[in-house]
């Protein structure tokens, strides 16, 4: 078009310059006016269209630039870091370019539509050309559309994987705690010092002086006053306080697992006993019971 309206521009001109020569004739003047004002039309025109296919540039390179973000993504997928959370992190970011492109890209193109429209049967190719970058806009927007259903699927994945190790975490930790309730049941002992008469009178001793514990079950002896027993963890205590001028372990206990510490002070007093070797100290008996006087 820019070289039919050149070429009939000059050509008028020339025509006014055979026919006249002087140079004030009227109608050369309007001859010469007419001239810049097709000229002028068709720098309007070279802009508008230089416009446009800067546009149809940038939108290529915006296609071009979603693709790139588009295989980054499933390369982080193929490698099966998708759910680790640097990567998850990328991930979101890319998506975010993503849609940031596509957002641009589709506003460019409704703006290159509305100036097609004003040019009528000339833009016919720049037309097409708009056509072909909806089309592969569109088939962008569904390749998207499908890897967004997919991260959200797999973030639902991600997530069951997440409560079944909740659910195991939950299941060890109850499991430990039953161990723990287990070993501390196993760990437990208990002890008692007081008088011979008390200790009698509570029924924790017969009157022969024996421990009436001793030949049981030990632990679930109901006759026993547990009350009167003070519960320690026998793996941790290795010391029962005494302060008393006599004591006697009443029950029964291997020899030299233990010892009888008198106070530093006043040899005649008994201030602790001391066990020696708990596992053998324990071994008979889980119950202490030391007579005082």
């Amino acid at each position: 078009m820019k070289k039919i309206v050149l070429g009939l521009s000059v050509a008028f001109v020339a025509m006014f310059f055979a026919s006249c020569n002087n140079q004030n004739n009227p109608e050369l003047d309007a001859a010469i006016k007419a001239n810049d004002s097709l000229q002028q039309i068709i720098s309007t025109k070279d802009a508008e269209l230089d416009s446009m296919f800067a546009t149809l540039n940038e939108i290529e390179e915006n296609l071009a630039a979603v693709n790139s973000r588009y295989n980054t993504i499933q390369e982080l997928r193929r490698a099966n870091l998708e759910g680790q959370p640097n990567v998850k992190n990328q991930i979101n970011e890319q998506i975010k370019n993503i849609e940031s492109l596509m957002a641009s890209n589709k506003q460019k193109l409704a703006n290159l539509q509305a100036k097609i429209k004003t040019e009528g049967n000339e833009s016919t190719r720049l037309q097409e050309l708009v056509s072909r970058q909806e089309e592969r806009i569109a088939a962008q927007e569904s390749q998207i559309a499908e890897l967004l259903t997919e991260l959200e699927s797999n973030k639902v994945l991600i997530k069951k994987l997440n409560d079944d190790v909740s659910q195991l975490t939950a299941a060890n930790e109850e499991k430990e705690q039953y161990i723990q309730r287990q070993t501390n049941e196993a760990n437990r002992a208990y002890y008692v010092v007081g008088s011979y008469s008390d200790l009698s009178e509570a029924g924790i001793v017969s009157k022969s002086g024996g421990f009436i514990g001793i030949g049981r079950h030990q632990g679930t002896n109901a006759e026993l006053p547990m009350d009167r027993f003070t519960q320690i963890d026998r793996t941790k205590v290795t010391t029962i306080p005494i302060n008393m001028k006599r004591a006697v372990v009443v029950s029964k206990h291997a020899e030299n697992s233990y010892e009888l510490v008198m106070d530093e002070n006043d040899p005649k007093l008994v201030s602790y006993l001391r066990i020696l070797n708990p596992a053998k100290f324990w071994e008979q008996t889980r119950f202490l019971v030391i007579s005082t006087k």
